[in-house]
């Protein structure tokens, strides 16, 4: 009997590795936590605010390469919108936990080396979460309109953490995990891990948003 439950246990975790490995489950999943957010409308505003995303200062690596993928996709975002806005200001948020350097100071470096005048820039390099940017940032952002600039998955959660600041954030989002596909294609039928990728990230942040309900974040 035992043997027989190790084989259906080991046969429906792998059913179900393959399900969502699968294009259409991991897109479904994403656009669940994405809600279909917008690109940013293009408003006027005074901060564009680019929340941390990871990276690793490893000086044998391009600085291109020492951000995440989504925070790379971010800072991009940020400078793109603060570029327009020549009034603006960057805010660049981020902690660096274990690394000697912080999300904020390798944005400050990629920004510069973009040619975004570093004058400009606004470092807050002590938040180690989302909850914490919108606290520790509270006090400069209130009473101006900003950009808030993130992950498209992570923005539901950053938006309800910000807004519980009374502050009155305009969604950015970027790194957009689904993306329609123009016309069909049979690959998608196809397991693949580029999927897992997808919908890990998504459960990461549907785990994430539950947890800042039971503690009281939004």
């Amino acid at each position: 009997k035992r043997k027989r439950l190790g084989q259906a246990m080991v046969a429906a975790s792998l059913f179900l590795l393959s399900v969502l490995s699968l294009t259409p489950v991991a897109d479904g999943l994403s656009r669940a936590v994405e809600t279909d957010a917008p690109p940013f409308p293009g408003d006027s505003v005074d901060f564009v605010v680019v929340l941390g995303g990871g990276h690793a200062s490893d000086p044998a690596l391009p600085l291109s390469a020492q951000l995440s993928s989504a925070a790379l996709h971010r800072l991009v975002e940020g400078v793109v919108i603060a570029t327009a806005q020549p009034w603006s200001r960057l805010v660049l948020s981020g902690w660096g936990g274990a690394d000697p350097k912080s999300n904020a100071d390798v944005y400050r470096e990629i920004g510069a080396a973009l040619g975004f005048p570093e004058v400009r820039m606004v470092l807050e390099p002590r938040p180690r979460d989302t909850r914490q940017e919108a606290e520790l940032l509270a006090p400069l952002l209130r009473g101006h309109r900003f950009a808030l600039v993130t992950s498209a998955s992570h923005m539901p959660r950053a938006l309800a953490l910000f807004r519980a600041q009374g502050l009155d954030p305009i969604p950015a989002p970027t790194g957009h995990l689904a993306k329609a596909p123009q016309g069909f294609d049979l690959l998608s039928w196809v397991p693949n891990e580029g999927n897992l990728v997808r919908t890990r990230f998504s459960w990461h942040e549907i785990l994430g948003q539950a947890w800042a309900r039971l503690t009281g974040g939004t």
